[in-house]
């Protein structure tokens, strides 16, 4: 078992008496799709924008492949970022003004990425959409775009933000789904926070937070298809 990610003892404080996290510690095996449950306030997003590097701990570590990055000045952290690991978002933030093909580019770190471009497009059912604009595009072709624009650079990690909050029932089946069958066939590690107990069911790993820490941590043994969600 390979650790892509280890967290050590985080703990998050605003203004030094508000605590957002509190000593949280959990490890993330390589390849895997993870998620994190628990209601507004539980610590969700913060831990995910500490671990993705886009805010820094009051104290603890997160090593990636054996460094922590909370010691990292900004150019590395700059670095990890944009190497390393993508985010999906529950806004889309693909912009007006350029193609699908072009917005999917936008996330691109290295030419030789192109190569595998058009895989990537049919994989997620848009390839016949690359020359149209977003606002010729559905909510769930939109957010289908932006899985592309975050898998295009080949992250190692891919931390989704409530990634299907703004799609119906249908197309967050369809989204789930396809991150699951992008996940393993490209081995990317995932991890999604989400509100949704149905969509937690569809992972390999549950964690809860409540109170501003893990409360539970588990590997799904009954994992489901996202197709049979039920809401």
């Amino acid at each position: 078992m390979e650790y892509i990610l280890q967290v050590k003892n985080l703990l998050k404080m605003y203004d030094k008496t508000e605590t957002v996290l509190k000593n949280v510690s959990v490890n993330f095996v390589r390849g895997t799709f993870t998620t994190i449950v628990g209601p507004s306030g539980s610590g969700k997003s913060t831990l995910l924008n500490i671990i993705s590097g886009l805010l820094t701990p009051t104290d603890g570590e997160v090593i990636f492949k054996g460094i922590d990055i909370t010691k990292y000045n900004n150019e590395k952290l700059a670095f990890y970022r944009r190497h390393n690991v993508s985010h999906i978002f529950q806004e889309y933030n693909l912009l007006d003004d350029l193609t699908v093909k072009e917005n999917i580019l936008l996330g691109m770190d290295d030419k030789s990425q192109r190569k595998y471009l058009d895989d990537l497009m049919k994989d997620l059912g848009i390839i016949e959409f690359q020359d149209k604009f977003p606002s010729q595009l559905s909510g769930g072709e939109q957010q289908r775009v932006s899985i592309a624009r975050a898998m295009i650079k080949k992250p190692e990690l891919i931390f989704c933000d409530e990634a299907t909050g703004a799609l119906d029932e249908k197309n967050s089946k369809k989204v789930v789904s396809l991150l699951c069958e992008i996940q393993k066939k490209y081995k990317t590690t995932v991890i999604f926070i989400t509100h949704n107990q149905e969509i937690a069911k569809t992972s390999e790993r549950i964690i809860t937070m409540k109170n501003s820490t893990i409360s539970s941590d588990y590997f799904n043994n009954n994992r489901i298809d996202a197709q049979d969600m039920k809401w």
